[in-house]
């Protein structure tokens, strides 16, 4: 008998815990089914100049992510840098959208920081939910934006194998941490959820080669060809702010 008490004792004091807030935070996850991280902000602009004077940007949200603020509620725009989280001051504009002051004095040497936003409950003192990271870069120079003239070829037959493109321009090269030029083949011009990364080599700041894999030239179709100067490695921006190229249009015939 005094154990069965015991045992009842423990269970009503784990219930107590968690219902007062005792219980452990877990961040939503931030990771789809693909392993892919799942960008829900977007912050423009994405990157600013060595030097630069306080910069005000603007965070944007999404159908998985909105913005709270009020009651209990506290939304605040977070500056990740080497494992130091600055909160940035913020103004709630509506569940779509704030805007964050970046101070000077963080953007005074070459970094990338990552802008996120926490939602904070005040009366618990617990966090109630944290966004994506996004990354912010700051250059020594700014990052251009990258023009397509022509490719070449322009159009395949359906069933070709492996396709090398070349693409002429302007603006192509390397801008920084993890900043080039890369070539996208897009249905619809979203980078992030219909775009295909294509291997790129940069030849020049005037020209590109990229490979269309073979599986992508089964079919007749009619896609874009993209050049964005981005980092392509950090999937968890989706692609937004960087700088990206007018669109050209590729054929594969039947």
């Amino acid at each position: 008998m005094p154990r069965r008490f015991s045992c009842i004792a423990v269970g009503v004091l784990i219930i107590l815990q968690f219902a007062c807030g005792g219980g452990p935070i877990t961040p939503p996850s931030q990771s789809n089914s693909s392993g892919t991280p799942a960008a829900n902000i977007s912050i423009s602009p994405t990157s600013a100049t060595v030097g630069s004077p306080d910069l005000t940007v603007t965070i944007s949200g999404s159908k998985t992510f909105t913005f709270d603020q009020g009651g209990v509620h506290d939304t605040t725009v977070v500056w990740s840098q080497d494992g130091v989280d600055t909160p940035l001051l913020t103004t709630f504009v509506s569940s779509s959208q704030l805007t964050a002051v970046v101070p000077a004095a963080l953007l005074a040497s070459v970094v990338t920081g990552n802008v996120h936003v926490r939602i904070w409950d005040r009366i618990e003192n617990t966090l109630v939910t944290l966004s994506s990271y996004v990354p912010f870069q700051v250059t020594s120079t700014p990052i251009p934006t990258p023009s397509i003239s022509s490719i070449s070829p322009s159009t395949v037959a359906a069933g070709s194998a492996d396709v090398t493109i070349t693409i002429n321009g302007s603006n192509f090269g390397h801008y920084g941490h993890f900043i080039w030029s890369t070539a996208f083949w897009t249905t619809n011009g979203n980078l992030h959820d219909t775009g295909t990364w294509l291997k790129t080599t940069i030849i020049s700041s005037s020209q590109l080669t990229a490979v269309i894999p073979a599986e992508l030239l089964q079919s007749s179709t009619s896609v874009q060809i993209v050049v964005m100067n981005g980092d392509v490695m950090g999937m968890s921006d989706g692609y937004f702010g960087y700088p990206r190229s007018n669109s050209v249009t590729f054929s594969v015939t039947p």
